[in-house]
Parts: structure tokens; C-alpha cells; sequence
């Protein structure tokens, strides 16, 4: 990533899953500017909705330094705040623009709808690709073409969200979180855990104590 020398202002990064983690029925890409797909992630705000803007980003910096209970959670409450601010001006100003075909925008769409209804028992990509009556080989090309990434990927990233949820937020032990999401076996679901986010279950767990 590019940070340009003569850029005014501050940068706030967060990953998709900060967010995600603290929003249920949420997804980043329900916000214009991330649709990417077929809107510009560029914004241009007018200065009455920039001095708002500018009061939640700094209360975002002041919690972040902050050593208060709760702290993950009140950045995230501040964050959806900025973020429908943006949007309400993002729809009012910036023009949409279709960057990937229609049909590969509905099958996709399409794939994210049934990986939410059945993610938890099913993880082929196959299955996915029978439920849209199309082969793997093509589902796995539109996904590659949109979001670059496998069908694959992303089954495994709606369930390690869920994992993640469920670890934060549930009493649930380790072994039942791993069974109600479809592994067998609790060291496989350690394995894959790990393996995409560096940290065991009980590592992430405890990080969000």
C-alpha cells in the first residue's frame, strides 16, 4: 500500500473482520464505497459533514490509546457511525460505475446468499457450484474475476468469522463451538483457525479479553 508524502490528514486502517466481528447481520460491502465491483471508493465530503467526521475520528484516536473496558467494541459502535455517514454522502454524490459483468455480479451475490444459509455443514465448493447449477471450475472463475479470491476462500473465511464471533461472544467451550460449525475434530478446526489467522482459538479468545 501506497501512503503519498504530501497527504493531508490521518489514516485508519482496520480489516474487514474488526468490523464484521462486532456486526452480525453486517458486511462492509453493504456500504457503497466498498462495493467495488461497481462503485468508486472515492468520496468527497462537504464541510459540514467533514466536521462530524473529524468529531468520531477523533473520538476513535482517543479510544484506541485508551485502556478502557470495552474498548474494541466502542471503536466499532464509532466506526458504523462513520461509515453511514460517508455512505449518505457517498449517495448523494458519487457516480456508479459497473466494473464486471451483470451475470457475474448476480452469481456471486448469489454464492455469498447460500454460503451464509449452509456454511456451517457445507464447505466444497462443489456443493456451492451444484446449488447454482453451474460447474466449480466456472463458479471458481468468478469469484477469482471479482474479489480475486477462490470459492474456497470464501466459505473458509465466513466460517472463520463465525469462529471468531462465537469465541467473543458465546460461553460456549472450544469443542462445541468446533462441532457447531461442522468440524469433527477440534484440533482440525485449531488447524484451520490458525492457520488463517496466526493465532489458536484460545489464543483469539483471550485477546479479546
Amino acid at each position: 500500500m501506497e501512503i503519498y508524502k504530501y497527504t493531508r490528514g490521518l489514516h485508519f486502517f482496520h480489516t474487514q473482520d474488526f468490523y464484521e466481528l462486532h456486526f452480525s447481520t453486517s458486511k462492509l460491502e453493504q456500504f457503497p464505497f466498498y462495493y467495488s465491483h461497481k462503485n468508486t471508493p472515492h468520496i468527497t465530503v462537504n464541510k459540514n459533514v467533514l466536521a462530524q467526521l473529524i468529531t468520531n475520528y477523533r473520538s476513535i484516536n482517543q479510544e484506541y490509546y485508551a485502556n478502557l473496558p470495552y474498548k474494541k467494541q466502542k471503536i466499532a459502535s464509532l466506526l458504523h457511525t462513520v461509515y453511514i455517514d460517508l455512505a449518505r454522502q457517498y449517495n448523494k454524490e458519487a457516480p456508479t460505475t459497473e466494473t464486471n459483468s451483470v451475470a457475474y455480479i448476480e452469481t456471486l451475490r448469489a454464492l455469498e446468499q447460500e454460503i451464509e444459509i449452509h456454511f456451517k455443514t457445507e464447505k466444497s465448493a462443489q456443493f456451492y457450484a451444484d446449488k447454482l447449477h453451474i460447474t466449480a471450475k466456472h463458479l471458481n472463475r468468478v469469484c477469482k474475476t471479482t474479489l480475486n479470491k477462490t470459492t474456497t476462500e470464501l466459505i473458509t473465511e465466513r466460517v472463520i468469522l463465525e469462529s471468531k464471533r462465537l469465541l467473543v461472544h458465546s460461553k460456549n467451550t472450544m469443542s462445541s463451538i468446533s462441532e457447531n460449525l461442522g468440524f469433527k475434530d477440534y484440533a482440525y478446526f485449531s488447524k484451520v483457525f490458525k492457520s488463517k489467522t496466526k493465532l489458536t482459538p484460545l489464543e483469539f479468545k483471550k485477546s479479546y479479553k
